[in-house]
């Protein structure tokens, strides 16, 4: 192994994480795409994590906590297998630990979404389930919500016209 070229990596690694924290899978990448070989690369990993400057569990956790008021359980699993973190044990573990409700997340977007929508049209309930199913909440919670918002409309309809 070169010792300069190792230098040159680590340093270029280190750089790099003074932007943001990142996955031991991105830093690899980067590495290789900078020309770094597998030897070098490796090294440069194995000095990172020594130091906790790359730790995926930590990186998970840290995402799941930013994330998880905005996006639900299937959105977050996405974005990080897109990182290279395959957990969904641990999403669930920190989903829990930060009172995560997907129900909650649902009833917000939706209420949102529907805003100026007729939800007695039979085809606007329709894209508005295919919409939420697209973002990947499943069918029985989309549907029971949207009738729970549906016969809450009705009533407020039929108690203003009285």
């Amino acid at each position: 192994m070169n010792n300069a070229e190792f230098i040159r990596a680590k340093e270029y690694a280190l750089r790099s994480l003074t932007c943001h924290d990142q996955t031991e899978w991105e830093m690899r990448r980067k590495l290789k795409q900078r020309g770094y070989g597998n030897e070098i690369t490796d090294a440069v990993i194995s000095l990172l994590q020594d130091y906790n400057y790359i730790n995926d569990t930590r990186y998970t956790e840290t995402y799941i906590a930013t994330h998880c008021n905005r996006w639900n359980r299937r959105k977050l699993l996405e974005r990080l297998y897109a990182k290279g973190i395959h957990a969904d044990d641990d999403v669930d573990i920190y989903l829990e630990q930060y009172q995560y409700n997907e129900e909650s997340l649902l009833i917000k977007e939706m209420n949102k979404y529907i805003k100026n929508k007729d939800l007695s049209d039979a085809e606007t309930r329709k894209k508005v389930i295919a919409y939420f199913l697209q973002k990947g909440y499943s069918y029985s919670m989309v549907y029971r919500i949207l009738s729970d918002i549906h016969t809450l409309c009705t009533q407020e309809e039929v108690i203003g016209y009285e």
